[in-house]
C-alpha cells in the first residue's frame, strides 16, 4: 500500500531529524552574535539570508551554495551602490569583488575566501567537463570522500564565508 503524502513526510522527518539538528546546531554556532543583521540590498537579500540557511539544514546543499553566494554578491553590491558605485550596478561578481577590496570594505583574507567561494559556486553554476579538477567527482576520487560530503563541506565553507561578510554589517 502506499504512504501517504503526510506519510511520507513524517517518515522523512523521522530519519533525518537528527543530522537536521545537528546541521542547525553547526549553523547557530557559527552565526553572529549580534542583535541586529542589517540587509543593505533589502527585502530580496534577507530572503536570500533566511533560504540559505534553511536550504543547509534541510540539507539542500548545493541551494545553499547558490544562493549563498547570491546573498555575497548582493550585499557587496548593494554596499557599492550605496557608496555612489552606480556603475557596479550590473557589475559581475570579479569586479564588485576587486573593487571591495580596493576599497579597502575586504582584507587579503576576506577577498581570497570570496574567491574561494566564487570558485565553489561557479563549480556548481557553470558545466565542467567530467572529471575536470573542480568537479565534486574529481574532488572525491582525489580526497577519497563521497561526493554529497563533499558538497556539504562546500556548502559550509560558502556558509561561513556568507556569514562573516554579514557580521561585518551586523550591530
Amino acid at each position: 500500500m502506499e504512504q501517504s503524502v503526510k506519510d511520507k513526510i513524517v517518515n522523512e522527518d523521522s530519519v533525518c531529524k537528527d543530522e537536521r539538528i545537528k546541521r542547525l546546531e553547526w549553523l547557530i554556532s557559527n552565526t553572529p552574535s549580534k542583535e541586529y543583521f542589517i540587509f543593505h540590498g533589502g527585502s530580496i537579500e534577507k530572503y536570500l539570508f533566511e533560504e540559505t540557511r534553511y536550504c543547509f539544514v534541510y540539507a539542500q546543499f548545493l541551494a545553499a551554495i547558490v544562493l549563498g553566494f547570491s546573498f555575497i554578491e548582493h550585499t557587496l553590491t548593494a554596499l557599492c551602490f550605496a557608496s555612489g558605485r552606480n556603475d557596479l550596478e550590473r557589475a559581475n561578481i570579479s569586479k564588485i569583488l576587486d573593487e571591495a577590496k580596493i576599497l579597502g570594505w575586504l582584507s587579503n583574507i576576506e577577498y581570497q575566501n570570496l574567491m574561494k567561494a566564487k570558485k565553489i559556486r561557479n563549480s556548481v553554476i557553470h558545466f565542467r567537463k567530467p572529471l575536470d579538477e573542480e568537479t565534486v567527482d574529481f574532488k572525491a576520487v582525489i580526497e577519497n570522500k563521497h561526493q554529497y560530503e563533499i558538497i556539504e563541506e562546500d556548502a559550509k565553507y560558502v556558509l561561513q564565508v556568507m556569514l562573516k561578510l554579514i557580521d561585518k554589517n551586523a550591530i
